[in-house]
């Protein structure tokens, strides 16, 4: 039996049902994920009704719905890494801090909340009955954004900010790395002013 199914409206496949009850364990598709068969006439029917979808194990209810879910340590994960950049550099500049000590406490910081925040957010997710598949996916947070959008059906607010500050922080970097390779004579000039040597 060939099976579809629907992904950011278009549809998928044909699979077979092996392969969706793979992709429902893994967590590519969700409950809520339309599927159809051609034992389902003109309709499509949310996987967790179809016979591929594993069982609910017994006393465990079901997912909470998606809009009951908190954004909050999402948000936090956004705009967490601004508030301690400007509190690191009031501190600075209040203490007497170098810049460049300020900025690798800033840095360091930085990602301390970014990542706190997201695996926060994945164990809420979990918490709510969502499977929001492995913890590697926090490494990329626009990519982490995106699967969100997938489980909890909103927060594509948060998938273009998250993208926004991807790119304001590691394209500049990467781009200025590329620069150091094609001209190898560049480091030294590079490093003079990264950490003010």
């Amino acid at each position: 039996m060939s099976w579809f199914y629907e992904e950011h409206g278009s549809r998928k496949g044909p699979v077979s049902e092996e392969d969706m009850r793979t992709l429902a364990t893994t967590g590519m598709i969700e409950h809520s994920t339309l599927c159809w068969t051609e034992a389902f006439g003109a309709e499509w029917q949310p996987a967790g009704s179809c016979s591929f979808w594993p069982p609910q194990p017994a006393g465990v209810p079901p997912a909470l719905p998606a809009s009951r879910v908190s954004n909050r340590w999402a948000w936090l994960s956004i705009f967490g890494p601004f508030v301690s950049s400007m509190i690191v550099n009031a501190l600075a500049w209040i203490g007497g801090m170098p810049d460049r000590q300020s900025g690798i406490v800033a840095v360091i910081l930085s990602f301390a909340i970014i990542f706190t925040s997201m695996l926060t957010d994945r164990r809420a997710l979990m918490a709510a009955g969502f499977r929001p598949g492995s913890p590697f996916w926090i490494l990329i947070p626009p990519l982490y954004f995106w699967r969100r959008i997938r489980f909890v059906g909103r927060g594509m607010l948060l998938f273009f900010l998250s993208m926004l500050v991807f790119l304001f922080q590691f394209v500049p970097s990467f781009s200025e790395s590329w620069d150091m390779v094609r001209h190898p004579g560049n480091v030294s000039s590079y490093v003079s002013r990264h950490y003010e040597l």
